[in-house]
């Protein structure tokens, strides 16, 4: 997927707005390090979504697995 991705994580007592700031950051000086430009990687700000039920938990791990089968970016998701 070239234009988002997708992360499950779990989050601490703190959130995860510091976390995700830090490994976008990082990322972003990466990139535009290495491809020799600059400003900025990402358009927009990261979406959260809380759960606290298991079944939940299963949803998302199967739309995250299957998500880039279903945009045609790969024919199968296991070997």
């Amino acid at each position: 997927m070239d234009t988002h991705f997708h992360l499950l994580v779990r989050a601490g007592t703190s959130g995860i707005s510091a976390i995700i700031r830090k490994v976008l950051t990082g990322y972003a000086v990466n990139f535009n390090r290495n491809h020799k430009r600059y400003g900025h990687v990402f358009q927009n700000r990261f979406k959260s979504i809380i759960f606290e039920e298991y079944h939940h938990l299963l949803e998302l791990t199967r739309y995250i697995h299957l998500n880039p089968l279903s945009l045609g970016i790969v024919r199968a998701t296991c070997g």
